[in-house]
């Protein structure tokens, strides 16, 4: 027997629009969700969702037609798999992206997912250093902004049209971290705070191509980290589940990875 329609319409609006959703939901995760993906969904389009002329919720969908996110008021969440099959059907979905953190989507989600794979790891802080050899560390300054975006441009392949915003935003907000030789990059690091909750920040190092392998990004990591203990913050970080090399270098550091972000697949 079909299910019945729950008469619940999407309707294309911004994020501003659904922030004070977003602040419900990120009330109800069990753990700080990963910035990197946070940020996939600031870009993405946004939809309030409407019951009669009430809005009760809101989800957002990216180029790829992957639901980023999706959240219903208490009230609603008896009727989510019902919505959720609509919005596959109206909004033509192609998977879903859920983290582990956030039960209510995973799991409405893999109750109608064909398939599922995790697509990052996140991790959390439970060793913290010392005795251990650190690297000498600068804040990036504004005049380092075309230096850091050509080192990150060679080093990771990332456009240009986002590293420039991006970089400009980590060095206004003194999160950008230089590791030199002779005035060369060798490193950078990024201690980016939580943008949903207070004391925490989200850790990234890349590393020159040609100081792979040497330990670099372990100590990179590991002083990032001390970092943190300067400013009272919890550090947290993600890779994708097959970058082996990333893996070992954040262990190393004494993370420990507790939660994921899956890709569920919802049409063939």
């Amino acid at each position: 027997m079909n299910s019945p329609k729950s008469g619940v319409m999407a309707k294309a609006s911004s994020k501003e629009a659904c922030h004070g959703f977003r602040e419900a939901q990120q009330a109800v995760l069990t753990a700080p969700f990963d910035d990197m993906w946070d940020t996939f969904t600031n870009l993405a389009q946004f939809y309030l969702l409407h019951f009669d002329d009430k809005e009760i919720g809101y989800c957002a969908m990216n180029d790829g037609a992957e639901l980023l996110a999706f959240y219903l008021e208490a009230a609603w969440e008896d009727r989510a798999e019902i919505l959720l099959g609509e919005l596959i059907e109206s909004l033509k979905l192609r998977a879903a992206c859920p983290s582990s953190v956030d039960p209510s989507f995973l799991s409405v989600a893999l109750s109608l997912g064909q398939s599922a794979e995790p697509v990052a790891l996140m991790y959390h802080s439970f060793i913290a250093p010392e005795g251990h050899e650190f690297l000498g560390l600068r804040l990036a300054e504004t005049a380092d902004h075309e230096a850091a975006v050509a080192f990150a441009e060679t080093a990771i392949g990332a456009p240009r049209a986002f590293l420039e915003p991006y970089f400009q935003e980590r060095i206004a907000k003194q999160e950008l971290f230089l590791h030199e030789d002779a005035g060369v990059i060798l490193a950078s690091g990024e201690l980016r705070s939580d943008l949903w909750r207070e004391r925490h920040a989200h850790l990234g190092v890349i590393v020159h191509q040609e100081q792979r392998g040497k330990g670099l990004g372990y100590l990179m990591m590991h002083s990032l980290i001390r970092e943190c203990q300067k400013r009272d913050f919890e550090p947290l970080c993600s890779t994708e589940p097959g970058n082996a090399a990333a893996r070992r270098m954040i262990e190393k550091a004494g993370f420990r990875s507790r939660h994921r972000v899956f890709k569920i697949q919802l049409s063939s």
